[in-house]
């Protein structure tokens, strides 16, 4: 048998359940959203500060901030380098000129005082093919302030005469002026009356022919070229140093020409034939005077 026994000096009276205002350990409080002007440091001690003075910026600010600056110093410094006198052409170096002087070179590539980045090399190239005595001309940079200029001049190469006046032209027919040409180089009589000047294109055809005649007759007829002479409405026509002469034309087939020459020539003197002159234009059908 179980007897409950009341602890000995225990008080006797009725016990009561009493309501408290303080929260007991353990119990949830409700929280609240208090918004501060500013934050006091702990302790009381010290000034008030505003709160954007604890402001930390994110990663993805930061980074931000320094792309942006280092685009725009790299803007700044691509301005300052494009302004800049320092890269300003103020000096052009040139090369290969002997009977074009400086200044007219200067002139016609119009490059001083421009810009490094956007000088327009092309067509200052363009504009020294216009000069005469130029057959190849190169431009290019050299940084940061000179452009380099390489000319090569027309050769000489044969004569031209025409009404009274002896030409010095180049390979391609160009007039060069009236400087002598070298010694023992082609010489080409022309019957036309008109006066040419420097930078005039003589017939090409011509040219050609005498510059294959000059070459190729020696060894297929035995002979030297006398003269070359261009007669206007018939063509090329050469003379030997032994009198004769042939009528070729234009400068088509010229090594077949003076094959079909030689050949006639020595059936001319098996057969004991004279003559002074042979027509060739026709190819195959060659006419003997």
């Amino acid at each position: 048998m179980i007897v409950k026994r009341k602890r000995p000096g225990q008080p006797q009276w009725p016990r009561t359940i009493v309501k408290r205002s303080r929260h007991t350990v353990g119990e949830k409080r409700a929280r609240m959203i208090v918004r501060r002007g500013g934050v006091r440091p702990p302790g009381g001690g010290g000034g008030w500060r505003p709160s954007f003075l604890h402001w930390r910026p994110r990663k993805g600010h930061v980074v931000l901030a320094a792309t942006l600056g280092a685009v725009l110093f790299l803007a700044g410094s691509v301005f300052w380098v494009w302004q800049s006198p320092f890269f300003e052409v103020n000096h052009v170096e040139v090369q290969g000129a002997d009977r074009i002087s400086r200044d007219t070179i200067l002139e016609k590539a119009g490059l001083l005082g421009e810009s490094m980045f956007t000088a327009d090399l092309a067509t200052a190239q363009k504009k020294l093919y216009e000069l005469p005595l130029v057959y190849a001309v190169s431009v290019e940079r050299s940084w940061p302030n000179t452009v380099k200029i390489k000319v090569e001049e027309r050769k000489a190469w044969g004569t031209w005469e025409q009404a009274g006046v002896r030409y010095t032209i180049d390979r391609d027919g160009v007039v060069l002026g009236t400087a002598p040409p070298p010694e023992g180089s082609p010489v080409i009589r022309s019957s036309e009356l008109s006066t040419r000047r420097q930078g005039d294109r003589v017939d090409y055809q011509a040219v050609d022919a005498a510059a294959e005649i000059y070459e190729r007759l020696p060894r297929q007829l035995g002979t030297t070229v006398a003269e070359v002479a261009f007669l206007a409405g018939k063509g090329v026509q050469v003379t030997t140093a032994d009198g004769q002469s042939a009528l070729l034309g234009d400068s088509s087939s010229i090594a077949y020409k003076l094959a079909v020459w030689a050949a006639m020539a020595h059936q001319a003197q098996v057969r004991g034939l004279d003559y002074t002159t042979i027509d060739l234009r026709f190819g195959n059908r060659p006419v003997l005077q």
